[in-house]
């Protein structure tokens, strides 16, 4: 009967989405607030409707159709039976067959998502201008990402069958341990995680640069190198990001946003990022990370100690790769909606006073531009319904933002703009 229990995790986390949608199709109906009128004009008024509905239909049947094979896999036991196949070939006990099935699961589910993005990316994104890759750099990042996800899942599941094998329920140690790893990796080695995909050159000497270097160091900081990574090979968006423990940073600036953004608005948006580092939110941010990761491997840990799920999806005796397997298709999609909420308020409360920050380092309106103009560039939901951004939304909307610097400014004695009227 557990399985069952999986399966209905599965069809509740479908149903959620579906709700979402019906939340966000009404909201849609309303006006946009004071706030944030006057940044789309009709005719991009007009787009970002298109665009939000051709989105959300390709996420409900690519949903549905994912859905259903997670669904079939469980109801049919197809990952005892892929194992007992390989392990009926082979005639071999041990570690190969459970290392065989994740693998062939893993590619299955690479492919899964594969298909959908491929039509994504070269139908919805290319329809409204933000795709720039080609077919050959598609299929070359898709291979780069499918390794390394196929690592990644690899080490974890036959990490958690050597695991239970050697120290049983202190698995739930050893899995914390490399969530832990992986975390501290993926946050030291980003900027070279990064350079696997897009090509990263130093940031041409002048005033940008002169900027930005002066805005870190009159903080306490040292700017280590300054970054413009070829983005617009893929996409037209614009983004910018600093890495680095303790003060000396990383700066790595989207080329979209350094051809198309005033110099203003670039310092803006790292005085932002700098107000993150200067409220240690990054620290704080691991350390809920920690928590969820340990919640996860307590879940793991329980989950493949009793043989009764295992056998319950077919299988003979206890296998902990499989049991791995099985909840990251079911039970952590929901899991992580629930944990979310807390880490998304507090999220969002972080890019409040990031935002702040910026307000009161003089860049208030620069700021303020910079965010209107990336919510009309990536035609962002300048109006989304309040009960999917509080549990679902790691940063306020446009809107709520907006507010909060122009009462920063008012606080330092400047004088916000007037808002612009609406179409």
């Amino acid at each position: 009967m557990i399985k069952y229990l999986f399966i209905g995790l599965i069809l509740l986390d479908y149903l959620w989405k579906l709700f979402e949608v019906y939340l966000s199709a009404k909201q849609m109906k309303k006006p946009l607030p004071a706030c944030v009128q006057g940044i789309y004009d009709e005719e991009q008024y007009n787009r970002w409707v298109s665009y939000t509905h051709e989105k959300r239909r390709f996420s409900l049947i690519s949903g549905a159709i994912n859905t259903a094979l997670m669904v079939a896999i469980l109801a049919f036991d197809l990952l005892a039976v892929v194992y007992n196949a390989f392990d009926g070939w082979m005639n071999v006990n041990g570690y190969a067959d459970d290392a065989l099935m994740v693998v062939v699961f893993c590619l299955f589910f690479s492919l899964a998502e594969i298909i959908p993005d491929y039509i994504f990316t070269f139908r919805i994104e290319e329809k409204y201008g933000f795709n720039k890759s080609t077919k050959k750099t598609f299929w070359g990042d898709t291979v780069k990402n499918t390794i390394l996800s196929l690592v990644i899942n690899l080490a974890l599941c036959m990490g958690a069958a050597l695991l239970y094998d050697l120290i049983s329920l202190w698995l739930i140690v050893g899995i914390f341990a490399g969530f832990i790893l992986v975390l501290l990796v993926s946050s030291v080695f980003a900027l070279p995680l990064q350079k696997l995909f897009y090509r990263f050159d130093p940031l041409e000497d002048g005033s940008l640069k002169d900027r930005i270097n002066h805005l870190f160091v009159s903080n306490g900081y040292q700017v280590r190198s300054i970054y413009v990574m070829n983005a617009s090979k893929r996409t037209t968006r614009a983004n910018a990001f600093c890495t680095g423990i303790g003060k000396g940073k990383k700066i790595a600036l989207f080329d979209n946003l350094v051809n198309n953004y005033s110099e203003d608005e670039i310092t803006a948006v790292f005085a932002h990022e700098l107000g993150h580092d200067k409220h240690k939110d990054t620290a704080v941010m691991v350390l809920l990370q920690t928590v969820i990761y340990a919640v996860i491997s307590v879940l793991i840990g329980l989950t493949v100690a009793s043989s009764a799920v295992s056998m319950d999806m077919g299988f003979a005796e206890v296998n902990a790769a499989a049991m791995v397997l099985v909840l990251s298709m079911a039970a952590l999609g929901p899991l992580m909606t629930l944990l979310m909420i807390p880490f998304n308020m507090i999220s969002r409360h972080m890019e409040r006073r990031a935002d702040t920050f910026a307000a009161d380092c003089g860049l208030g309106q620069p700021l303020m531009d910079a965010l209107k103009r990336l919510s009309r560039d990536n035609l962002t939901n300048l109006n989304p319904h309040p009960f999917l951004a509080t549990i679902g939304y790691s940063h306020p909307a446009v809107g709520e933002r907006v507010q909060v610097i122009e009462k920063a400014m008012i606080k330092r004695g400047e004088r916000p703009p007037a808002a612009k009227e609406t179409f």
